[in-house]
């Protein structure tokens, strides 16, 4: 305008061009400001192992698995270890799976005990039979040893008793702890089982070749050697909690001398080469 209202045309095109530049500019700071919390969002989102295995372009459905040290708080962490390998790693629930119809062998009266253990959905057998087998630790463990989990079903003055094993026998020595162990005993038409205490989960108390069964140091205990073999005892408290009933033992009258009628090892059927967990050594820190 100083020049007659007249704009040279060099001038009128760079002004044209700030012009756009400004809108241009305008325009991507906009965007920008809308896209950064995604972009935020993105950076910030944690790589978990679910993510991580879709990236390599694995599958992810296995679960979280929880550790406990010596019956302390779970802590629940994102692991790709193999359930199979490290079987079982909370306390034993109460719940009971239903019976089956008219079937009253050792495989079938223990069925129901077995929910949210590794041996649920598996087929059982006896493997273990201590009148066809006798009344002996050797042979008792000639027929146990390396079968993985099992069931101890026991009949004292007519009523049903036992324990379940999740980490078995192996003839190694020491113990094999376990928190997933629990003792049991008929309760009318039911079960009623008993889990580890805090202090406790020793599921097998003893794992020698000439011992025989025992949860805990005390707690259920068949020696099947010396003068009376089938001699049975148990105290509770200690190493398995008493219940509701607060009982002091899992036998049917407390403080009397009681032995065993009959006496079953149950395990799960594997087929041939199929990898049997907890078959032979195991940890000793009452994990999984």
């Amino acid at each position: 305008h100083d020049r007659g209202g007249i704009i040279p045309a060099r001038e009128m095109q760079q002004n044209i061009k700030i012009v756009k530049m400004g809108i241009d500019n305008h325009h991507l700071l906009c965007l920008i400001l809308v896209a950064l919390p995604t972009i935020a969002l993105s950076f910030t989102r944690p790589l978990t192992s679910s993510r991580l295995h879709e990236k390599r372009g694995h599958s992810t459905h296995r679960k979280p698995t929880n550790i406990y040290f010596f019956g302390g708080k779970s802590k629940q962490i994102e692991n790709d270890v193999d359930e199979r390998t490290y079987p079982e790693s909370k306390p034993a629930t109460y719940d009971l799976l239903p019976s089956g119809p008219f079937d009253f062998s050792p495989e079938a009266i223990v069925k129901p005990l077995l929910k949210q253990t590794q041996l649920q959905n598996r087929k059982l057998k006896v493997i273990y039979n201590a009148k066809k087998d006798g009344w002996d630790a050797r042979k008792f463990h000639s027929k146990v040893d390396g079968k993985g989990a099992s069931v101890v079903l026991a009949k004292v003055r007519g009523q049903w008793i036992g324990g379940y094993n999740p980490r078995g026998w192996a003839s190694l020595g020491g113990s094999r702890p376990s928190v997933a162990s629990f003792l049991f005993y008929k309760k009318g038409f039911s079960w009623q089982k008993l889990r580890v205490n805090r202090t406790g989960g020793m599921a097998c108390g003893r794992d020698e070749y000439d011992q025989g069964i025992y949860f805990g140091s005390d707690s259920f205990v068949i020696p099947l050697n010396g003068q009376r073999p089938r001699s049975v005892a148990s105290r509770l408290g200690y190493y398995f909690e008493t219940g509701p009933g607060n009982r002091s033992t899992l036998l049917p009258v407390a403080g009397a001398d009681a032995t065993v009628d009959e006496l079953y090892v149950i395990s799960g059927v594997y087929a041939p080469g199929e990898d049997i967990p907890n078959s032979g050594g195991v940890t000793d820190l009452g994990l999984y």
